[in-house]
Formats: C-alpha cells, structure tokens, sequence
C-alpha cells in the first residue's frame, strides 16, 4: 500500500539531491539534474519535488540553499524553470495526486501524460491556490507558508531574486493563451511587486492574499501541501 514519505525519507532525498548536485561545477549540468528530479517523479506529484525544495529551505544549510537557488536561477536565466502541470481552468484533467504518495515516487518512473502547460514554483503554488484545476484548491494557510519559504530559498541566490520577480511581472501582462485568469494574473503583479521592493517573504505571500482578498471564490474545499 502506498504510504505518504516520512519526514526521515523527503530529508533523505533532498540530502540526495544537493549532494548530485554539489558533485558537478557546472550550472548547466545542475539545472539538468534538478529538471530531471521533477521529471521523474512526474509533472502530476510536481507537490512533491516542491516539499522537497522546503526540506532544503526549512534547513540550516545555507550552502545546500545557494546551490538550490543558484540552480534556479541558472533556469531563469534560460527561461526553462523545471516545471509541474496544471491544467488551465480545469480543462485538462491528470490523475488526481491529492491522495497519499509512495516514498517508491523517489525511484524514478514517470507518472501522467502531455501536460498542456508547466509552472515554475512560484507560479504553481498561485495557480493551484487560485484557479480550478485538475487539483483540490491549496489552502490559504499552506499558500503563504509554502510561497514564504519558496521565496526565502530563492533569495539565496542574486540571479533568483533578481529575475524571478521580472518573470512574474511579465506573466501577468499577458495572458498566455488562458493559463492565468485575470485574478491569477493580479496575484502574480502582487508578488512580482512586493518582491522587487525588497519585502520579506513572509510580506511577499502576504500581499499576495491580500490582492486575493476581495475576489477569490467562497465555498472552495481546500488542501494542504
């Protein structure tokens, strides 16, 4: 029976991953093996790479957080974040990961199919909190803890705080063929905004609610990561 990964097995695996990732100098050749971390749990348990991102956020390693956020920002530089799959306002529809997850997803099979977009992990966490999609609706609580220590880890590296606001800020000036809702787009100028002047994490997943406040969808069953 599938079990959900104990907190001993995620801190194993993301020990795992910022060992690979210490072994090789070259930033390309990190930002391949962090693509195909996520690629190999598969675009619908995209949750579980991001929990193993704030295992490495929540730590006191701040070496392990530089590489983690020099990674990304080597993607950003690319343009060519490792992603997950949403669907856009609930047309597409990959299997349901709201249910348990086997610590086994750490092995290395592909799970799902084409998605029709990916998402990096800001933008992810804002989508899956905002709009219907394939998943239950993240609750307010685990978004702005979840986007508070994303952002934190992501601060770890100039490139990251620098571009990644700039990515934001440019999604939400265009519609991107209905991948973002209007609101959606609002929350990700929110971020971008507050991000850029220097606030804090925990002020940045802040704003984020608060530009939500007046239009998010009442009644919503919501899920924690």
């Amino acid at each position: 029976m599938n079990a959900v990964p104990s907190a001993h097995s995620l801190r194993a695996a993301a020990d795992r991953l910022v060992s690979t990732l210490a072994a090789h100098s070259d930033p390309e050749y990190r930002l391949t093996i962090l693509k195909r971390l996520a690629r190999r749990l598969g675009e619908d348990r995209y949750p579980l790479f991001l929990r193993l991102l704030e295992v490495v956020a929540e730590s006191d390693d701040a070496h392990a957080q530089r590489l983690i956020a020099d990674t990304f920002g080597t993607a950003l530089r690319r343009m060519d974040l490792p992603g997950g799959a949403l669907s856009s306002w609930g047309a597409t529809r990959l299997p349901d990961a709201s249910g348990p997850v086997a610590a086994s997803a750490f092995s290395g099979q592909f799970f799902g199919g084409t998605p029709r977009r990916l998402l990096g992990p800001v933008e992810y966490l804002t989508v899956w909190h905002l709009q219907r999609t394939q998943r239950t609706a993240l609750s307010a609580p685990t978004f702005r803890k979840s986007l508070a220590r994303m952002i934190a880890l992501l601060n770890r590296s100039e490139d990251a705080r620098t571009l990644y606001p700039q990515k934001l800020a440019a999604d939400a000036q265009n519609e991107l063929e209905g991948a973002y809702t209007r609101a959606t787009r609002e929350r990700l100028a929110a971020i971008a905004a507050a991000w850029r002047a220097g606030r804090t994490p925990e002020e940045i997943a802040q704003a984020a609610l608060d530009a939500a406040a007046a239009d998010t969808p009442r009644g919503w069953v919501t899920h924690d990561l």
